[in-house]
């Protein structure tokens, strides 16, 4: 049985997670979405650059933490996911919100569905918000969920 699509509805959907707990809950909504359409799921997931210098040298940590990170998402696809083999797993380094709008336009994503932590007060202003930036910086649609 093949899966309608819903004309212009999302076809690809970018799904940010920084494998918290908060962020189970845009797996779970794009798990949903996948079950009921043939949108292709992207997970990303964002790290730091590594660094080198004259004391410091860190690409050889960030090659483990990129490994780590994939073998996360794909069990994180397996685990969540009604179609897991066609959820497309993309490891990116930068500062969180502006890659992910970066590989948001790149993969011509529809709509990035983001966690937020729900922060708020002092606690949202000195960590800032990526779901916050990303809602006023992303090309596309931006759905945001909450735990």
């Amino acid at each position: 049985m093949t899966t309608p699509t819903i004309p212009g509805f999302w076809q690809k959907i970018l799904v940010p997670t920084d494998f918290s707990n908060c962020s189970l809950a845009a797996l779970k909504s794009a798990s949903r979405l996948q079950e009921t359409s043939t949108a292709q799921i992207v997970l990303l997931h964002v790290t730091e650059e590594g660094h080198e210098g004259l004391r410091i040298r860190t690409e050889d940590l960030h090659d483990k933490m990129r490994y780590e990170a994939e073998q996360t998402l794909r069990k994180l696809a397996k685990e969540h996911f009604p179609r897991p083999d066609e959820i497309v797993v993309q490891i990116e380094e930068g500062r969180p919100a502006e890659t992910i709008c970066q590989v948001a336009e790149k993969e011509k994503a529809d709509v990035i569905l983001i966690p937020t932590h729900g922060h708020t007060g002092l606690k949202h202003m000195l960590l800032g918000s990526i779901a916050e930036k990303v809602v006023r910086q992303a090309h596309c649609d931006v759905l945001v969920v909450r735990q």
